[in-house]
């Protein structure tokens, strides 16, 4: 009876070692409510004091981001040097459906240079985004030089989804600007 007990009490305390160092399961309820930090890249399209619209790398349709009312200072900061029609990375949050911005930082790929590619869309008839055939899609913006520029102009406007185009471009404190833009002729099918 007495190795009996001593068998006993070594198998209770193996056992009772063993639970104490196994990490203990999180209810459900707890593992859903903590949200889950993100980062994306794309293009900025839009934005608003409460919300900015990103078109996230490999997307087809923009992205609503939201701007809590307590947001933190760096954030406001880094979105009012921030402008549309730039690439950026963000830093969210998922809360259910919606997507809370924790941070923004404009993202230059290039500087300067010549890209050619096909036209995605045309934006407020005032930028173009261009998915180049190997890379990221960018926007590119008029400038000083060709923004009053009424040919310049109804040449960008006139841009269709599907066309190709070679830009010669640089790129300033808001965003890439286009130096030089030739619509390339259709390859033949």
């Amino acid at each position: 009876m007495l190795s009996c007990q001593r068998l006993l009490t070594l198998f209770c305390a193996v056992a009772l070692f063993a639970m104490l160092g196994l990490p203990r399961p999180a209810p459900a309820a707890e593992k859903d409510t903590a949200p889950e930090t993100r980062k994306v890249a794309g293009i900025l399209i839009d934005k608003k004091p409460d919300w900015a619209l990103v078109k996230p790398d490999g997307e087809d349709e923009p992205v609503k981001y939201l701007i809590g009312k307590g947001a933190d200072k760096k954030l406001l900061a880094a979105l009012k040097t921030t402008y549309d029609a730039c690439r950026v990375q963000l830093t969210y949050k998922t809360d259910g459906d919606s997507r809370q911005l924790v941070g923004i930082r404009r993202q230059v790929l290039r500087a300067s240079g010549t890209v050619t590619g096909t036209v995605v869309k045309v934006y407020n008839d005032f930028w173009v985004e261009v998915k180049p055939r190997n890379g990221l899609s960018d926007a590119y913006a008029p400038g000083v030089g060709n923004f009053k520029n009424k040919e310049f102009m109804a040449k960008l406007k006139g841009l269709k989804k599907g066309d190709s185009v070679t830009i010669s471009f640089n790129t300033d404190f808001e965003r890439h600007r286009i130096l030089a833009l030739r619509i390339n002729a259709p390859k033949p099918k």
